[in-house]
C-alpha cells in the first residue's frame, strides 16, 4: 500500500505537470490571441487562477476519490495515452481519458463510479450548450459594439477577467480532480501544485498560442464569449463533481462564435482532430484501464 502510494504521488506530479502545461492555450489562448493581454500576464494570472482554483473548490471533485490500485492503473494508461498521442501529433484528451480511465478500473474491481452517468449527459450537453450560448451572446454584442466603439476596450477588461476566472475553475475542476486521487492530503494538495506551476511554466508557452491560432482568428469580444461560457460550465461541472475537459468546452465555444461569422474563420480541420482525438481518448481510456487491471489483478 505504501508503495502504491509513493507511485501515485509521482504519477500525480507528472500528470498534473501536463495537464496544466497542455491546457494553458485552453485557459488564457483566447485572450492572448486577440492581443487583450500578453503572455507573461496571462501566465502569471493562470497560475494564481490554478492555485486558488485547487484550494478553494478542488474538494468539490470527491466523488471521483477511487482506491489506490485504480488510480495507480488509470494514471499510467492516461500518462501512456498521451505520450502515444504526442508521438502521433493527436490532440487528446488527458482530464477525458483519465476519468475514463478510472471507470474503466473501477468497473473492472466491481463497481462504477457513482457519478459516471451525470458524467456522460455532462459531456455530451454541455459542449454543444456553450456553443450556442456563445453563439446568441457573440450576435447580441456584436451588435452593441457597432452602437460604441468604446465597448472594445470594456470587452478586452472582461477577457482578461475571465482568464482568471476559467483558470479558477480549471484548477477546482481538473486538478481537483487529481487531488482527489490522492485522497485530498495536504501533502497531495502540495504535489498537485508544485506540478502544475511547473508545467504551466516550462511547456505552456508552447501551447498558449496553439488553441487561437489553430483554430479561430480571435478578437476581444470572442475571448470574452467562449472564455465566460466554458468558465460557467466548468463551474457547474465542479460544484456536481463532473470532470470536464476544458479544450472541448473552448473549442464548442469558438465554433459557436464562428458560426456567426459564417464559418469563414473556423479551421474545421483543427476542430474535427480535436473532437476525434476528444471521443478516442475517451474509448481507449476506458478499455485499457478495464483490461489493465482484469490483467493485473
Amino acid at each position: 500500500m505504501v508503495s502504491i502510494q509513493y507511485v501515485n504521488y509521482a504519477l500525480v506530479f507528472t500528470l498534473a505537470f501536463l495537464v496544466a502545461g497542455n491546457n494553458l492555450s485552453a485557459n488564457a489562448g483566447a485572450a492572448v490571441g486577440s492581443r487583450s493581454i500578453n503572455y507573461r500576464n496571462a501566465l502569471v494570472i493562470s497560475i494564481l487562477g490554478y492555485i486558488l482554483g485547487l484550494w478553494l473548490q478542488g474538494t468539490y471533485m470527491v466523488k471521483n476519490i477511487v482506491s489506490s490500485d485504480a488510480a495507480m492503473v488509470a494514471l499510467i494508461v492516461t500518462i501512456l495515452i498521451f505520450m502515444v498521442g504526442e508521438s502521433m501529433r493527436v490532440p487528446m484528451s488527458l482530464t477525458g481519458s483519465l476519468y475514463a480511465s478510472l471507470v474503466g478500473a473501477s468497473l473492472a474491481l466491481g463497481h462504477l463510479l457513482p457519478n459516471a452517468p451525470l458524467v456522460l449527459s455532462y459531456w455530451l450537453s454541455l459542449p454543444i450548450i456553450v456553443m450556442f450560448l456563445s453563439y446568441f451572446m457573440y450576435r447580441l454584442l456584436s451588435v452593441l459594439s457597432r452602437l460604441s466603439f468604446r465597448l472594445a476596450g470594456i470587452y478586452r477588461a472582461l477577457s482578461i477577467i475571465t482568464v482568471f476566472l476559467l483558470s479558477f475553475s480549471f484548477g477546482a475542476n481538473n486538478l481537483g480532480l487529481l487531488w482527489a486521487l490522492l485522497g485530498f492530503s495536504p501533502r497531495g494538495l502540495l504535489i498537485v501544485i508544485i506540478g502544475s506551476i511547473l508545467g504551466a511554466l516550462l511547456i505552456g508557452w508552447r501551447t498558449l498560442y496553439r488553441l487561437s491560432t489553430g483554430l479561430f482568428t480571435l478578437g476581444p469580444l470572442t475571448s470574452f464569449t467562449v472564455q465566460l461560457y466554458s468558465f460557467i460550465a466548468m463551474e457547474v461541472g465542479t460544484i456536481f463533481s463532473v470532470p470536464m475537459p476544458i479544450t472541448i468546452l473552448t473549442s464548442f465555444g469558438l465554433v459557436g462564435v464562428g458560426v456567426a461569422h459564417r464559418f469563414r474563420l473556423i479551421n474545421l480541420r483543427y476542430f474535427t482532430e480535436l473532437l476525434i482525438g476528444f471521443v478516442t481518448s475517451i474509448i481507449i481510456g476506458f478499455v485499457l484501464g478495464y483490461l489493465l487491471v482484469k490483467v493485473i489483478y
